[in-house]
């Protein structure tokens, strides 16, 4: 699920930051900071930053004494996403292992088990790099797009990282073509 959330923060530029200042306006300067301490980051409770924008100084900045550094309070916004159980997402099939398929969501990676990939028994074809189904011969490889459900996220606390695990063995989920078989299976009945 994506969110828009506002936020307000103290932002440390160093004298060393402030030296393009006329190359660079500083509400540049700001921005990048920002986008240096939150993107790509992931935070407990509040989800994976994506995207940080409309960054603005909301004050003058403030010398404190014994410091290098002129504070500022800035308030900008973050698109996040919160990865929720039980979501149905979709992913591109990065890489294929022994024990599973690493899905990609943008630049959050996953796991899909080998028992998780389909509702068959599944054999991983070394050659081939790619995963196969024993009855229905469906074939998973690397690039494919799926449609997943995510059944677990786990975080280290304190760690700005966190690991999903998902699932395709479930009606409707896995490749396109997968999901046209399911599809055509109901309305035969």
């Amino acid at each position: 699920m994506f969110r828009l959330l506002g936020v307000k923060d103290i932002v440390a530029l160093s004298f060393t930051d402030l030296k393009d200042l006329g190359k660079i306006n500083l509400d540049e300067i700001i921005l990048n900071k920002v986008r240096e301490k939150y993107e790509d980051k992931f935070i407990e409770k509040i989800g994976y930053i994506v995207s940080v924008f409309n960054v603005k100084a909301l004050d003058y900045g403030i010398l404190m004494p014994r410091s290098n550094n002129v504070y500022t309070e800035v308030s900008f916004e973050m698109l996040i996403w919160y990865a929720k159980d039980r979501e149905v997402v979709e992913a591109e099939v990065a890489d294929i292992k022994e024990f599973g398929a690493f899905l990609t969501i943008g630049p959050i990676e996953g796991l899909v088990h080998i028992s998780q990939v389909c509702d068959d028994i599944v054999s991983y074809d070394k050659k081939g790099l790619r995963l196969i189904g024993k009855k229905t011969k469906r074939v998973l490889e690397k690039h494919a797009i799926v449609r997943a459900r995510i059944i677990s996220v786990s975080y280290s606390p304190g760690s700005s990282s966190f690991k999903l695990a998902f699932t395709m063995r479930q009606p409707f989920l896995g490749k396109p073509e997968w999901i046209n078989e399911d599809i055509k299976k109901v309305k035969v009945k």
